[in-house]
């Protein structure tokens, strides 16, 4: 995502009473009185665009694909155009060869539950990759997931990396949410653990990896997998298939919060901490961080005016919209710069 498809927020005196509302209940861990906050501020039309865009996005945080959708098209009809999650997938999809955007020979689609009947979708990928030095899987519209499901996905995935394929991965916000509501319930199924640090290789992302590695090990009585770098095929600007291990370049000041953070004293805010004391910039990545309590949140506000007392640069990244209106509750605007989608 360039520069110019973010906006500077402005964290003080935008909130609407309904998204102020909203916010603080699903803080709390009060998603119905959330969303019946937005849907009353919605039926009655007196909301601006960030309430439609934090009812969408409480939508694919509880699963709710289908309502999502149609809120999609209502937004359409009020606003005109569609929201900027929708556009931005949109404009991802036109930088790719035409065989790797939806409906091309070399895209598989999976959409409801990744479970034993997923085995045709399975046999598509491996034939689109008989064909195609890189294969484009869109797994955003997966609503559930199991223990084989998980297995059948993975096993598919690694066969595509051992044959030397490249393999572009959409959607994986909600597949990786949702193996880790499984894992929540299931903590001793292994696919489910392979499939997300599977996930968490084919992103490049090494700090989620060994964070979810010693969680697996913790949860398996195991020794934590270890992180290898993948050598793959992968799209550059030109659509042109390049062989490497890592990007060309890697941001090296940012740190990603994900999943939900209920405690002060979370290790994951201990290690913002360090971080936000090691780094003159400390840009947060909060894109895949489903929730923040509010002493969380306390915590996360101490952090950020300790670093921008120090002479840091703080940029809170693409917060979803319900965490983005507690972070604007809690006067962050004072010490920080947020980043959000225009809408």
């Amino acid at each position: 995502m360039t520069a110019d498809k973010l906006e500077v927020i402005e964290l003080q005196g935008s909130l609407s009473a309904a998204m102020r509302q909203a916010a603080l209940r699903y803080a709390d861990g009060d998603q119905d009185g959330a969303r019946l906050a937005l849907e009353t501020a919605l039926d009655a039309d007196i909301t601006d665009r960030r309430d439609w865009l934090a009812l969408m996005d409480l939508e694919l945080l509880q699963g709710r694909r289908a309502s999502h959708d149609a809120l999609v098209q209502r937004y359409v009809g009020r606003f005109g155009e569609p929201p900027p999650a929708e556009r931005a997938r949109a404009a991802r999809a036109s930088t790719l060869p035409s065989e790797l955007r939806p409906g091309g020979a070399g895209c598989i689609l999976l959409g409801g539950a990744l479970d034993a009947r997923v085995m045709p979708a399975m046999a598509s990928i491996r034939a689109a990759a008989a064909t195609h030095v890189v294969v484009h899987v869109d797994v955003s519209r997966v609503e559930e997931v199991d223990n084989v499901g998980c297995r059948l996905l993975g096993s598919a995935l690694v066969d595509l990396i051992e044959a030397g394929n490249g393999i572009v991965l959409s959607g994986t916000e909600q597949l990786e949410r949702l193996l880790r509501f499984l894992l929540r319930a299931q903590p001793e199924q292994r696919s489910p653990w392979d499939l997300l640090l599977l996930l968490l290789r084919l992103a490049g992302d090494q700090a989620a990896f060994d964070h979810e590695a010693a969680a697996c090990a913790l949860a398996l009585g195991t020794t934590a997998p270890q992180w290898e770098p993948l050598l793959m095929p992968r799209l550059e600007a030109g659509g042109a298939p390049e062989r490497r291990a890592q990007p060309r370049y890697v941001l090296r000041d940012r740190l990603d919060l994900r999943g939900t953070i209920e405690r002060a004293d979370d290790v994951r805010l201990s290690e913002l901490a360090t971080f936000a004391a090691d780094n003159e910039y400390v840009n947060i990545q909060l894109a895949r961080l489903e929730r923040l309590s509010l002493p969380a949140a306390d915590e996360l506000a101490r952090i950020v005016a300790a670093a921008a007392a120090a002479g840091r640069t703080v940029r809170l990244i693409r917060p979803n919209q319900l965490v983005g209106a507690v972070l604007e509750i809690l006067g962050l605007g004072e010490h920080a710069i947020l980043l959000l989608e225009r809408p």
